[in-house]
């Protein structure tokens, strides 16, 4: 082999060893795990400290919204599980008692998640759209 031929070879090396190390570090540190209100309430011990992705409902309970120090608290459910949140940030505007949220974050040793990001989804068009039209009646 010529000297050529090594040099480019140890820079095939280099190149491909730093995607891979580029492409290992990048993945592992943005994982979070997706789970429902009722799957988290049945793993609470489990994932504290683990960045978790929850969906859900913002319940009915009383919302806490400090404007002065963008500080949020709610408490999320489906069915009977629910899950107090904390979070510190601008308000999504869609935010309300009833609205579906994503919340992203990990769960305090309170047991209450305190959330880095919250996201609001719209309703499916779809979804108003068979609450607008009654059920066709059997004759």
């Amino acid at each position: 082999m010529s000297k050529q031929h090594i040099k480019l070879a140890i820079g095939a090396v280099i190149v491909v060893a730093a995607i891979g190390y580029l492409m290992f570090s990048g993945s592992t540190g943005n994982t979070a795990f997706f789970m429902t209100v009722p799957e988290l309430q049945a793993q609470t011990q489990d994932m504290r400290g683990a960045a978790l992705r929850i969906a859900g409902k913002v319940t009915e309970d009383p919302i806490q919204w400090d404007v002065q120090k963008l500080s949020l608290a709610f408490t999320m459910g489906e069915g009977e599980a629910r899950i107090p949140v904390r979070y510190k940030g601008v308000k999504p505007d869609m935010f309300q008692a009833g609205a579906d949220v994503i919340v992203e974050g990990k769960i305090g040793p309170d047991g209450v998640l305190v959330a880095n990001n919250l996201m609001t989804s719209c309703p499916s068009k779809y979804e108003e759209e068979k609450k607008r039209k009654p059920a066709k009646e059997k004759a």
